[in-house]
């Protein structure tokens, strides 16, 4: 299918802290991303930790 005619899904309007969103913009700017891609990769990242510690504690039980 051609991307001009994929739908696109709707922007997700996120509140932060100032603290955070300052902490976010510096370090994506240190990986040369933008900030939307930095918040993606944190939060993959974290979502492969938690899928790990998921696989442990079942290897565990």
């Amino acid at each position: 299918m051609n991307n001009a005619k994929q739908k696109q899904k709707p922007p997700v309007s996120l509140r932060l802290p100032d603290s955070l969103q300052e902490f976010l913009v510096a370090e994506a700017a240190k990986g040369w991303r933008s900030l939307s891609r930095e918040i993606v990769m944190r939060l993959e990242e974290s979502r492969a930790r938690q899928g790990t510690a998921q696989q442990i504690q079942k290897g565990q039980s």
